[in-house]
């Protein structure tokens, strides 16, 4: 079977369908011309009617808010990466975490969450899925087992929704002891779900399905994109859970569009290489931030001590450790601003996983909508920087970090 990086350049495309183009062409069109009636009738009874194509017959495509050659093309790529069964690309990482919940819990069932999570993540489920009716939870990083059951305390679990590591801190989740929590609370009825958020990290470091999760989840505009020109949601796992969310998906509308999949399958054929660039980039920053006088504390996944309680999760859970550092520098709120604002080769943004390296200060960004003790309880502090770091000259960065921290 050829490696995720081979399936990434030609799975799904053959050039004897598009008049021999080397390259998958943009199939910038809202709707397709039926070969007969006969055959949209059967088209729409697969689609809407939930009949199962035959064996070895070729489904078509409808309206592009349902399916299009773009998005099959580059899910299937998507597919190979995380060894998943099958994959789904929506319109946005918000979109698809928020698909992948109403089609597989309902109003009344128990949400327990992971904590940090993305700014948005958290305003989902508190604004958005709360006042729907769901049930959220929280626990930290080093919750046993048995402290995250004794919170399910007799209801219906829904998901242990997770992000490994977490945005923004860095910190690390156990994903097999999320499932054991989730298989411990099934019945013959009702199955919970473990989904992981693996933005982070991606599969070419970390695939949480090989760890016990049933769906993993992305940010695609993230690493998957890789060039802060795109937005878009991944969910890979499993056709009976996958299956169902393609239907919702196309019933809400949060379908990626043709021209976001074409670039996101352009992206996919270069993700390991600038992956493996960023993290090489990140091992020598993370050494010069360890070692400078005004950064307090510096939170980097290939910089654990052996006897720290992740280093066995860094044996089990991932290959890499990524490309994300986050670090407080000295003068508080004061102290990041001043930090942020001399910066020149690095961007002050919001985003991250691109190849240009990117710090952001998520006190008053990306987690300024989550409540202030929330935020401290949860470690974020007002002198915190998420630092993205891309494929520039290391020497480049570090002049650029050095020259900004003097200003603090």
């Amino acid at each position: 079977m050829p490696d995720p990086q081979s399936d990434a350049v030609q799975l799904g495309w053959d050039p004897e369908d598009g008049l021999d183009a080397l390259k998958v062409p943009l199939f910038q069109t809202s709707t397709f011309v039926f070969e007969s009636s006969e055959a949209a009738e059967r088209l729409f009874s697969i689609v809407y009617g939930g009949e199962k194509p035959g064996s070895g017959e070729e489904v078509g495509f409808i309206y592009t808010r349902m399916d299009h050659p773009n998005l099959v093309i580059t899910e299937r790529r998507l597919a190979a990466w995380d060894g998943a069964e099958s994959a789904l690309l929506f319109s946005s990482g918000t979109a698809a975490i928020f698909t992948t919940f109403l089609t597989h819990l309902r109003p009344g069932d128990l949400i327990l969450h992971g904590a940090p999570l993305y700014g948005g993540t958290n305003t989902m489920l508190q604004k958005v899925l709360g006042p729907l009716g769901f049930e959220i939870g929280s626990f930290g990083p080093e919750a046993s087992q048995e402290e995250i059951e004794d919170m399910i305390d007799g209801r219906r679990l829904g998901a242990v929704y997770l992000e490994t590591p977490a945005n923004p801190s860095n910190d690390v989740f156990d994903i097999d002891l999320a499932s054991r929590v989730a298989r411990a609370a099934s019945t013959p009825e009702h199955r919970p779900l473990t989904i992981v958020d693996n933005t982070f990290l991606g599969p070419y470091a970390q695939r949480p399905l090989d760890h016990g999760a049933d769906l993993a989840v992305y940010s695609a505009t993230k690493f998957f994109g890789g060039h802060d020109d795109l937005v878009a949601g991944v969910v890979t796992g499993p056709l009976q859970l996958i299956d169902p969310m393609k239907t919702m998906r196309y019933r809400i509308g949060t379908t990626g569009d043709p021209h976001t999949a074409w670039l996101l399958g352009r992206s996919l054929e270069t993700y390991p290489l600038r992956v493996e660039r960023q993290t090489a980039n990140a091992r020598v920053v993370s050494d010069f931030l360890e070692g400078h006088p005004k950064v307090e504390r510096v939170r980097y996944l290939g910089a654990i001590d052996d006897d720290d309680r992740v280093a066995e999760l860094a044996k089990r859970q991932w290959s890499s450790a990524g490309s994300m550092i986050c670090f407080d520098v000295s003068g508080g709120k004061a102290g990041a601003f001043a930090f942020l604002d001399a910066l020149r080769l690095v961007a002050n943004a919001t985003s991250l996983g691109g190849t240009r390296s990117i710090a952001c200060h998520p006190w008053t960004t990306t987690h300024s909508n989550v409540d202030v003790e929330t935020r401290r309880s949860i470690g974020i502090t007002d002198s915190m920087i998420r630092l993205s770091v891309g494929v520039e000259t290391p020497e480049d960065i570090i002049a650029d970090l050095d020259q900004a921290l003097a200003r603090v």
